[in-house]
């Protein structure tokens, strides 16, 4: 089988076949495409899936490729050749990514695709990350930048330091040269090949008179050279100071002639083959036995366990067999990813090692810049990693100069096998694109990071408790919590994605949507009333919801005037969350020094893009905004009133413009800094210029001064200078309460934008309606109202039959025959002795009582009353099973006091 897992629909492929690839960029050509939504191709393996390709093509598929719906060719394009790659292509089809489908193509002609692919620069053979972002989908669009504007993050790739725990240092896989060759000397001496170990792993052959620098050289070589050819070669003799190999053990194949001798070298520190017979007549073996160790697996995987740490067993072993061509053993993938992880958790410690000189490399290159860096320090003096704060000199003098005073803060997950989450501080150019100002990096999102992290910010771009400050967030309660206590003279506003996004999970509809985003950009207090009314006839509890979310943090009618940026949602913030999404996957050195050459790149490229605008006096995409609004303006009447006043209408709205202020009565000028429609109306009425009464804020100057500053550039890891502080350790591992989910439990919005949509309705969060009273929360089975002889259509879940309560002192009725019972006193005498065996008959329910005649018994006792004699109770029905236990036991009884003749099946 190719997956183990019952998978809720089928995946859905779309077959490519009777085409041609194309490189350059890579593409299928002329195809005949078909759906394939109806078969469950997770029930097959590789040779049933082939098989029904080739039926359903009616020829032959030897070369099948498969990608994921929205991925590049050039990027996913993989290829299946086993039952291992069926089963990735199938763990594929059912993630987030792939949305269940799938393209598979057929290849015809035997071209060389994934050299095509590889030429491109595109193609990696690695698995996909699941552990995407929330992206908060809806219609109404938000500020972001555009993809021109963002430079690639894969600057710090030549620094072995910095990639050698991110999984991209050069793998031992790849090409490498061949083994050196010394030339002659002078005196005609023979001179032997070095080994080179940074050969790739199937080019190493063995060879007479090779030099290695240690036998574990040698035996790594001889390793690769037997996975290669499939030889089973072991070690005869293996110590310090010598190493003999054979193929294959006498009692399998004596007749196999190879033999390696290898010692150190009397005249030089080298270990070298001394003798070397390479001749085979043996079989090729898929189990190699002791030669192919754990060790030797996990160095092979340890840059794709760096890119996934949760890589299962069974995903190695079927990797290991589809790459090697070599059985393995589910303990030996066990140790290999053991050995694997302890190999770069070594690593990790010399990689926080240098973070003190990774801070001091920064200040000595950029002076006036700040880094903090925090650790925690234990009792027996072990000192482990916290956080650490970067914010360099040019960014923050930037800012200050000529940015808005408006900043989004966020924050985001680390991916890579470094964990903590990232803060960021996010100002808005005067092109109204992302300036980022300041970053760091923390254990955990919480109240104290958050107001640490304030505090320094603050600190740096001089703003003191937040006069004249705008900060945009999420509802995170604990940064809610630290901008109230360190920035309490700051405007915060928050998210109105998120406060939408809680809102719809208790109230859904469009017509909810439509009045929630019709109130958020709302300018005015009445009008903003005005729509908050019509949610609350549809539903007060909606309107109170809103209500006590703060309106003045989510509403443009609430807005400070003075900061030119009337955004009400956190756009730039998710912009850069989605720009680093590559970086967060690094270790914390690797990542913020991708975030630094990122930001002193983008600087250098926005003055750049400034410079070539000539003689524009406002930025780009504040020119679009204007010429969108000049088109709208020509709906406006427009009536004069006094100097530079007017009074703009349309049907029942009119709004009064005054152009000696800079002021509209819709309030949008003065919030925004870029004038209104009315406005924009008003102006062209006098033949003027709108552009003339846009905000300083958005002006070229302002951009040119704002990124005229610089990050200076720093030197290589190897050149950093050492700091006098105890190296910390990589920061404890934090486990949380209950057990760890795997994926990000996503909104519905996100699977519809995925494609994966339901084709039923969902009742989950609905209210139930009865049907007999007509009130909500309850139905008619359970209706208080409900008379005695309509029936109940349904019981309550989860709810079991009341069972009887035994009081306690009192004994369970017991019926006895009512001419016995008159014949004892109950006082005086007591209960008589009972096998209890004997006394736990089958249970009465199921034979019917005998019928008993009426008999007149004299009173032995007249003047005695007796009281009257319960009722017997209804007992539980036992199981068949139970009854046969019963039976079993009596019988063992009987066998055992030696009565055989009484049938344990008759009643007493």
């Amino acid at each position: 089988m190719a997956s183990d897992s019952k998978q809720s629909k089928y995946l859905t492929v779309y077959l490519h076949y009777n085409g041609l690839f194309a490189p350059k960029p890579l593409v299928y050509l002329n195809a005949v495409v078909v759906s394939i939504c109806d078969v469950d191709f997770g029930a097959m393996d590789f040779k049933d899936f082939n098989l029904f390709i080739a039926k359903l093509i009616e020829g032959s598929c030897d070369n099948v490729y498969y990608c994921t719906r929205n991925e590049p060719l050039a990027e996913g394009i993989r290829r299946i050749t086993n039952d291992a790659d069926y089963f990735e292509f199938i763990e594929t089809g059912y993630s987030d990514e792939a949305g269940l489908r799938m393209n598979v193509y057929i290849d015809h002609e035997n071209e060389p695709v994934l050299d095509w692919a590889d030429d491109e620069g595109h193609y990696f053979d690695e698995d996909l990350d699941d552990d995407k972002d929330s992206q908060l989908s809806d219609d109404i669009p938000y500020e972001h930048e555009a993809d021109d504007y963002i430079p690639s993050l894969d600057k710090t790739i030549g620094d072995e330091f910095l990639h050698r725990v991110s999984g991209m240092c050069k793998d031992i896989n790849d090409e490498a040269e061949t083994d050196e060759v010394e030339t002659k000397n002078g005196d005609d001496k023979p001179v032997y090949p070095v080994h080179n170990e940074n050969q790739k792993w199937d080019k190493m052959v063995p060879i007479l008179g090779m030099r290695f620098s240690n036998p574990m050289e040698l035996k790594n070589c001889l390793t690769n050279y037997a996975v290669k050819n499939g030889y089973n070669l072991y070690f005869e003799k293996n110590d310090s100071q010598r190493l003999l190999v054979r193929c294959c053990k006498e009692n399998k194949n004596p007749s196999c002639p190879f033999r390696l001798w290898a010692s150190w070298m009397s005249s030089e520190r080298s270990f070298q083959i001394k003798s070397l017979v390479d001749e085979h007549n043996c079989s090729r073996v898929f189990k190699l036995g002791s030669i192919v160790t754990y060790k030797w697996i996990g160095m092979h995987f340890k840059n794709q366990l760096l890119k996934n740490p949760k890589m299962s067993i069974r995903k190695m072993k079927a990797k290991v067999s589809t790459k090697f061509n070599l059985i393995v053993s589910v303990t030996q993938c066990r140790n290999a990813r053991r050995y694997a992880l302890d190999e770069i958790e070594g690593s990790l410690i010399e990689h926080y090692g240098k973070v003190w000189s990774y801070g001091e490399e920064i200040m000595r290159t950029n002076p006036g810049s700040t880094v903090k860096i925090d650790v925690n320090v234990m009792p027996d003096s072990t000192t482990y990693f916290s956080k650490m704060y970067v914010c360099f000199k040019g960014v923050k003098d930037g800012w200050i100069a000529a940015c808005r005073r408006v900043i989004g803060v966020d924050g985001c997950f680390l991916k890579g096998i470094c964990r903590g989450q990232l803060l960021a501080a996010m100002g808005r150019d005067a092109n109204n694109h992302i300036f980022p100002i300041a970053w760091a990096v923390v254990e955990v999102e919480n109240k104290e990071t958050w107001k640490w992290f304030l505090d320094l910010l603050l600190d740096d771009i001089e703003m003191g408790i937040g006069h004249g400050l705008t900060l945009i967030s999420d509802q995170h309660k604990g940064l809610i919590e630290a901008v109230k206590e360190r920035v309490p003279a700051a405007e915060h506003r928050q998210c109105a994605r998120h406060i939408y996004a809680n809102f719809k999970k208790s109230f859904k509809g469009e017509q909810y949507r439509k009045l929630f985003w019709a109130a958020a950009a709302s300018t005015t207090q009445p009008k903003f009333e005005a729509e908050m009314n019509s949610i609350k006839k549809i539903d007060p509890l909606a309107y109170e919801h809103l209500m006590e979310r703060d309106p003045k943090s989510w509403c443009r009618a609430f807005f400070e005037v003075d900061r030119a940026c009337d955004a009400y949602e956190n756009g730039i913030s998710e912009s850069f969350n989605s720009v680093i999404d590559l970086a967060r996957k690094r270790p914390l050195i690797t990542m913020l020094e991708e975030i630094r050459i990122y930001a002193m790149e983008r600087m250098y490229k926005m003055l750049q893009e400034g410079q070539s605008w000539g003689n524009l006096k406002i930025c780009p995409s504040i020119r679009l905004k204007i010429s969108k609004l000049k088109k709208q303006q020509r709906f406006w009447g427009v009536i004069p009133s006094g100097i530079q006043q007017y009074e703009v209408r349309i049907g029942n709205d009119g709004y009064a413009v005054d152009l000696n202020n800079n002021t509209c009565g819709c309030r949008s000028w003065q919030v925004s800094g870029i004038p209104c429609v009315h406005a924009v109306a008003a102006i062209s009425y006098l033949n003027r210029n709108a552009e003339d009464y846009v905000a300083p804020w958005f002006h070229t100057a302002m951009f040119l001064t704002c990124y005229n500053h610089t990050i200076n550039p720093l030197n290589g890891s190897s050149m950093w200078p050492e700091a006098p502080y105890m190296k910390p350790l990589p920061p404890q591992k934090r486990r949380l309460p209950g057990r760890p989910t795997l994926k990000r439990k996503k909104d519905q919005s996100e699977m519809e934008s995925k494609g994966k949509t339901r084709h039923t309705i969902s009742k989950a969060g609905s209210v139930n309606r009865c049907s007999i009273c007509r009130e909500r929360g309850h139905n008619r089975s359970t209706c208080p109202t409900r008379p005695a002889d309509v029936a109940s259509t349904s019981r309550p879940k989860n709810k079991k039959p009341k069972k009887c309560k035994k009081e306690k002192g009192k004994v369970e009725p017991v019926q006895v025959d009512p001419v016995q019972a008159d014949l004892v006193d109950p006082v005086q005498v007591p209960a008589p002795q009972v096998d209890p065996v004997q006394a736990d008959p089958v249970d009465p329910v199921d034979v019917p009582a005998p019928h008993v005649e009426p008999v007149q018994v004299d009173d032995p006792h007249p003047d005695v009353d007796v009281p009257a004699q319960p009722v017997a109770t209804r007992q539980r029905i036992r199981k068949y099973s139970e009854r046969i236990t019963k039976i079993g036991l009596r019988r063992k009884v009987l066998k055992k006091e030696g009565s055989t003749g009484h049938n344990p099946m008759v009643l007493e």
